[in-house]
């Protein structure tokens, strides 16, 4: 048993050094085999971070080819609209020098026949001169003053054809000239025409508000036409309640608050009073905003108060038209014209904006909106041809320079053109600014407001100045004035409101 165990160690210990020798003969191959898998590994890596390379530069490349693409088009569109105005303003100063050709053609040739006939009138002076001296053997000096005046007859008679003749030709050119550039203007004007209505309506996320608007005995609805100045209109339209007002301000005032009154739910009286009181002040913070937006759409650089004139004109509307988008119509029309005529456009833009800045004021300083635009413009130190360009826009000045002239005929294009204006609604709108004037003259009247479509007037007087019995009195006298004033589209009713309200607080 021993002798076999020994031999079985013995072939053990050879196996186990063969296998060692086998390994440490294997070694160095395992090695290079290792070595050239490691090489051909970092080759593949090489070769995949060269492509991803490679892909990374071209696709750099092929933005910096589409973006240079794009930069090429952007010039290529910029030159094509430079060059398609150089074509326009060539094409502007060719037909200029045609009309001026022409003219002086038509001048030339009046010279030419104006020489002819003083060559058969001195050849004739000469005729007759000898006639005479042949004939009445008058003396040479009275012959020829005979002659001269004469002669003097017959040129005035006909230069007058000539220049009669000369000046229709000039006139059929310039007018039709004329047409031209306003068509130019008028095309290149693009401002929407939308006249100002009367109402304004506000949506209801449900009809189960309109209780809440009208409130307990109608108070609510009370509250908010007394504190706004307007018609709430609340019938069986679903889904909607109709703002109805002449004054734009008011309307825009009683929608806002209106639409807020709605989004909090809160509609008491109380609150309506405080919602309508600070919208009132948002609203009049929001002015500078109108103005500005008029300055962005004609590109002018408009800064400080005259910004905020101009915005005033987005809640003044005559004949239904929107003053504020008349008054960048006019800047359209007067720049576009000034730019066909060679002169500064931009300026003539600013001219045509200004024109109507006095009817923000003119309702309070008792004089006319040109005038008072005019004297406004001075004192905000607008540039002496605006000024005078306000003053001629309506006629009541004479115009000092080219743009005041372009200034009367867009405003002129602006308000004629059909569909601009209704009259029938600035004959209300004034009815209903007479009825409240005519209140406010009264000692004691705080506010008036001509509602319900200029059939009632109510009167708010000032508890602390007019006793019960001196509203009764004012009402009376407001009425009798009504009566002695012209007739009005039907009966007017006066309604004088006397409110005394007592506050305490409790700390």
């Amino acid at each position: 048993m021993d002798s076999v165990w020994a031999f079985g160690g013995g072939a053990a210990v050879t196996l186990l050094c063969g296998g060692g020798g086998m390994v440490l003969w294997l070694l160095p191959a395992l090695r290079a085999r290792l070595r050239r898998e490691l090489g051909e590994l970092l080759r593949r890596e090489a070769e995949v971070a060269a492509k991803e390379q490679l892909y990374r530069d071209r696709e750099a490349l092929a933005r910096q080819t589409e973006e240079g693409r794009a930069e090429i088009k952007e010039l290529e569109d910029r030159c094509r609209v430079r060059e398609d105005a150089l074509d326009r303003r060539a094409e502007a100063l060719e037909e200029r020098e045609r009309a001026l050709s022409a003219q002086e053609a038509v001048l030339k040739t009046a010279q030419a026949q104006l020489a002819v006939r003083e060559g058969e009138v001195a050849r004739t002076e000469a005729k007759h001169l000898r006639e005479l001296e042949r004939v009445s053997e008058l003396r040479r000096e009275e012959a020829e003053h005979v002659l001269l005046e004469r002669v003097e007859r017959e040129l005035a008679e006909e230069t007058e054809v000539l220049i009669g003749r000369a000046e229709a030709e000039l006139r059929e050119g310039i007018e039709h000239r004329a047409r031209d550039l306003l068509l130019t203007a008028v095309q290149r004007s693009s401002l929407a025409h939308v006249r100002d209505s009367m109402v304004s309506v506000v949506p209801l996320p449900n009809d189960e508000l309109k209780g809440l608007l009208i409130g307990r005995d109608g108070r609510n609805v009370r509250t908010f036409e007394e504190q706004a100045g307007v018609d709430l209109l609340i019938d069986d339209t679903p889904g909607v309640v109709v703002v109805s007002g002449f004054d734009p301000v008011r309307r825009e005032v009683a929608r806002r608050a209106l639409t807020r009154l709605i989004e909090e739910g809160r509609i008491h009286p109380p609150r309506i009073e405080a919602v309508i009181a600070e919208t009132r002040q948002d609203l009049e913070a929001a002015v500078e905003d109108y103005g500005r937006q008029a300055c962005v759409q004609l590109g002018l650089p408009l800064q400080g108060r005259v910004v905020t004139q101009l915005g005033r004109l987005q809640f003044v509307s005559a004949g239904g038209q929107n003053a504020l988008q008349h008054a960048v119509e006019v800047g359209q029309l007067t720049g576009g014209l000034a730019a066909e005529l060679g002169l500064d456009a931009d300026l003539a833009r600013r001219c045509g904006l200004l024109h109507d800045l006095g009817k923000g004021v003119a309702a309070t300083s008792g004089q006319s909106a040109a005038s008072a635009g005019a004297q406004l413009a001075a004192r905000l130190g607008e540039d002496p041809i605006v000024v005078n360009a306000i003053a001629a826009a309506t006629g009541e000045a004479e115009p000092s320079s080219p743009y005041a002239v372009l200034v009367h005929v867009a405003n002129r294009i602006s308000a004629e053109r059909p569909g601009a204006r209704q009259g029938q609604l600035e004959v209300a709108i004034r009815r209903r600014a007479e009825l409240e004037n005519l209140a406010l003259r009264h000692a004691g009247v705080r506010k008036a407001l001509a509602v319900q479509a200029g059939r009632e007037l109510r009167v708010i007087v000032d508890p602390y100045k007019v006793s019960d019995k001196a509203a009764q009195k004012l009402a009376r006298e407001i009425a009798r004035e009504l009566e002695q004033a012209p007739a009005g589209p039907g009966p007017v009713k006066v309604s004088v409101i006397r409110e005394l309200r007592h506050e305490e607080f409790v700390s």
